[in-house]
């Protein structure tokens, strides 16, 4: 099914229902799961091809929403963040989202822009948001091109356009020091 609306009726229902969906974040498509769903989740993978091992990132509407940040390094977040999106890996207790994958003791989180995006998750809860491709391709950039790769693995298409010129977010890390340290720019 394809909507033209993220805030649809179908959208939050499949997600409340540990269903996949594809609709542009606030970089590029992506597909998206409930976080809290081990079934969406073990779903996002395989429907993927992507290694279990591999992390993916979160997406969350509230800067609060994001565990064990200082107030000195959320203020800094949402400085680097306010021109371009910016993940931030940090670490996290290991009963937090226990299901997800994690490199050294991180998980990943991107603070989604006040947007119809940022209520589904208000709505629905925290997103994990790989990009719309199976692993080893090129993401998609309209929802003709995501189809082509998912089919009908994935229920529900959130139809936002031609994503042009889409950069990926930057990525940052809370470093041992406890400071905030680029990886990607």
């Amino acid at each position: 099914m394809i909507v033209k609306n993220i805030l649809d009726n179908s959208v939050i229902s499949a997600l409340q229902n540990e269903q996949l969906i594809i609709a542009k974040t606030d970089t590029i498509y992506g597909i998206l799961a409930a976080a809290n769903s081990e079934k969406a989740v073990e779903k996002l993978y395989e429907v993927k091809r992507r290694p279990l091992n591999n992390p993916v990132i979160i997406l969350v509407a509230d800067i609060d929403d994001i565990p064990n940040l200082t107030p000195s390094i959320k203020h800094k977040y949402q400085e680097i963040s306010k021109n371009r999106p910016t993940t931030i890996a940090t670490k996290v207790s290991p009963n937090f989202l226990p299901h997800l994958p994690r490199n050294g003791g991180t998980l990943a989180f991107r603070v989604v822009p006040e947007s119809p995006l940022a209520e589904l998750i208000r709505i629905v809860g925290l997103l994990v948001a790989p990009s719309a491709n199976p692993s080893g391709e090129e993401p998609a950039k309209n929802i003709t091109e995501a189809i082509n790769y998912f089919h009908e693995l994935v229920p529900i298409y959130v139809d936002s356009g031609e994503v042009a010129d889409a950069q990926p977010s930057q990525i940052v890390r809370i470093n041992e020091g406890g400071e905030i340290e680029f990886l990607r720019r």
